[in-house]
Formats: C-alpha cells, sequence, structure tokens
C-alpha cells in the first residue's frame, strides 16, 4: 500500500533553494575564505619570479632571450593584479577587514596571536594551521655559559726578578743552559754579528718539538725583552722558521703559543720560557678532563698549559689540556 501524500505545506518547506535564491551568511562566508585563500596561494606562487629576475642570463646558441623566459611570469604578475582588483575579491577583503574591527579587543591577545603564528605553519594542501617541525638533532645547541676562566696561562713572575734585557740575554741564556735540559739558542745569519733587535731564539726540547721566538724590545723606552711570534715545529722538521709545521699536533700548539701571547703581550721572557718547559711530556700527559693522551675529535695530544696551584693529589702547576676540554 503505498504511504499517504504529505501536505502541500510541507512539500513547499522542503524544496531545495533555486539560483536565484539568496545565499545565507555561512556561505556567503565560506565563497570569502575561499576567495582570499585561493589569492594567497597565488601569491605565495610569486616566490619564485625574484630568483628569475637576478638570475644572469645564459649565453650560448641556443639559448632563449630573458623577455621570453620571464613573459608568463609577467602575464602571472598582471593576472593576480587585475584578481584583486576584482569586485569578488574585494567583497571578501572587505568582510575580513569588517570581521577584524568587529573582534573583540581582548588584554594580551595579539601576543597569543603572535605566539600561535610562531608556533604553527600554514598548510595550503590542508587549509590548516600544523604545527612547526621540531628543530632537528643538527640544529645548534643554545649556548651553555662556560666556568670561570684561569686566571693566568703563565706563571707569576717573583718581585725581584730582573727582566731579560738585550745586554743581559746571553748570560741568561749560558744560565738557562746550564740548569736545565731544554736548550735556548740565538739564531743568527753570521757568526759574530752584535745583537740587535728583533732576535729570533730556538727553544728545542729533545725528540718532542721546537720552538722559534721572535723577541722585540717591549716599547722604545724600556730595554726588557718580550716575546711577539712563537712558531713549533717537530724536532727533526727542515721547514723554515717563517712557516709552519706539516703536522697538526704542531700546528695546534702555535696556534695555542699565539693565544697566550695575545692574551698577556709584556710577560716577560722567563715565563714564556718556563711556559715551554711544560711541554717536556707533550705526547705522554693525559688531559684532566677526559684523561685521555690523544683527543677524540682529531686524535692530537693536549697542547694547552694553564697555570694552577699545586695540590697534593697533583703537584704539578701545569694544567694539561685538549683544546677542545679546555672550557668543558
Amino acid at each position: 500500500m503505498p504511504p499517504p501524500a504529505l501536505p502541500p505545506s510541507t512539500v513547499t518547506e522542503t524544496v531545495a533553494p533555486t539560483a536565484t535564491s539568496p545565499l545565507s551568511e555561512l556561505q556567503k562566508l565560506r565563497n570569502h575564505i575561499q576567495t582570499l585563500t585561493d589569492l594567497n596561494n597565488r601569491l605565495q606562487a610569486l616566490r619564485s619570479i625574484p630568483a628569475l629576475l637576478l638570475r644572469p642570463p645564459v649565453s650560448g646558441v641556443h639559448a632563449l632571450p630573458q623577455s621570453s623566459l620571464l613573459r608568463h611570469e609577467f602575464q602571472e604578475l598582471k593576472q593576480i593584479a587585475d584578481s584583486v582588483r576584482s569586485e569578488k575579491v574585494q567583497e571578501a577583503l572587505k568582510a575580513a577587514r569588517k570581521s577584524e574591527v568587529a573582534e573583540p579587543k581582548i588584554p594580551g591577545f595579539d601576543v597569543r596571536r603572535e605566539n600561535l603564528k610562531r608556533r604553527h605553519t600554514y598548510n595550503c594542501t590542508r587549509r590548516t594551521f600544523v604545527p612547526r617541525r621540531p628543530p632537528s638533532p643538527e640544529s645548534p645547541q643554545p649556548y651553555r655559559a662556560t666556568g670561570p676562566k684561569s686566571s693566568s696561562f703563565l706563571p707569576h713572575g717573583g718581585a725581584g726578578v730582573e727582566p731579560v734585557r738585550l745586554t743581559s740575554l746571553p748570560a741568561y741564556i749560558r744560565e738557562h743552559n746550564r740548569t736545565s735540559r731544554h736548550k735556548l739558542h740565538v739564531v743568527a745569519p753570521k757568526k759574530g754579528r752584535p745583537l740587535q733587535c728583533p732576535i729570533v731564539l730556538r727553544f728545542v726540547i729533545v725528540d718532542v718539538v721546537a720552538v722559534y721566538l721572535t723577541v722585540e724590545r717591549a716599547s722604545a723606552d724600556d730595554e726588557s725583552l718580550v716575546v711577539e711570534n712563537a712558531t713549533a715545529f717537530g724536532p727533526r722538521e727542515q721547514n723554515a722558521m717563517h712557516s709552519q709545521s706539516d703536522f697538526t699536533v704542531y700546528q695546534q700548539l702555535s696556534q695555542q703559543l699565539a693565544r697566550v701571547l695575545q692574551a698577556e703581550p709584556w710577560a716577560p721572557l722567563q715565563a714564556i720560557v718556563s711556559l715551554l718547559c711544560a711541554y717536556d711530556n707533550l705526547f705522554t700527559d693525559p688531559c684532566t678532563v677526559c684523561d685521555r693522551v690523544l683527543s677524540a675529535d682529531v686524535y692530537t695530544p693536549p697542547v694547552v698549559r694553564v697555570r694552577r696551584e699545586p695540590t697534593v693529589e697533583s703537584p704539578s702547576e701545569w694544567g694539561v689540556h685538549h683544546v677542545a676540554c679546555k672550557w668543558r
């Protein structure tokens, strides 16, 4: 038996709206959002055009002229400009502006909105904001405050220590060679030549290192000798003293000595020689931080020497460190 017919009033209420029926507010809002989304996608696609404009022209027989390559891009710019001036887009922009003005001003709302934009990015495919990808493991790590630096690389000179001058340099060298097993010599082009600054000294630890020191007066009024440059070489290397070593360990040692001279440019010659004497066990002393002789990154011995106060556990007055372990 067929179902009874519906009343005429009910049939009239369920008829779908015709093409001429006015759109609802929700449908208008959806149309505006879709219009602005399409416009934003087209604007995002324009980011590749500046790279094409800055690209140098290609030279060659079969190369197309730059104007023909950019014709499509300029046409796209013109179409987007016409789209922005169109009545449909202008109406959507006015509706968006009206909605923004009508939005209640909540204290701190802009701050939260800015934080939301920083934590999220817009996905054009899904048409929604998605959380940003967390930084990869290769990203730079946050800065970590280092510990307090050591007070000095060099030993403190006594109050009664007489600085070495040009006239007293030969006597100081003879006294050092008499009391120490690490020898110090003057590098002179010709024997018998009177000493004059700058002077090059050669400090040698047998089978360990040879260091060339360039010595100069502290100032025009002060005749005390200070070290201006120090370059380390292997004990059997034949390189020129103004060059550098062929081995990484001596290159690192030269860099470390340069840091010491930069930190304490007016240090007396005796302090620099005392520092160099601390390298007699360069290839056997372990690092006081990682307790290794060879570093884990470049496999070199510890080339940093820092003065410290001797203790019962560590009677030596020198702290031994790798370059990477210095401020760890």
